[in-house]
């Protein structure tokens, strides 16, 4: 495993601990079993999914061309 697969692991690792700890219970609380979300950073992509009242927490690929579209229809989001 490379060193950017192990941070991205250790990533991950980190906050399946934090919302499966007492901080994220309010998280885990408000998502219903099966259900997930994503969060997305500038290299890497975690689903976090609640499965057996619990979070579980995946490294999600995507290519560049994802990447860059999205990237472009974010620079046209505004704020209220």
């Amino acid at each position: 495993m490379s060193s950017r697969e192990q941070e991205i692991a250790k990533i991950a690792n980190m906050y399946s601990r934090y919302l499966n700890g007492p901080l994220g219970r309010g998280v885990m609380d408000h998502l219903k079993e099966g259900e997930s979300f994503t969060i997305k950073s500038q290299f890497e992509m975690l689903k976090i999914m609640k499965l057996n009242g619990k979070a579980v927490v995946k490294v999600v690929e995507e290519s560049a061309t994802n990447t860059a579209n999205e990237t472009e229809s974010l620079s046209n989001f505004q704020e209220f």
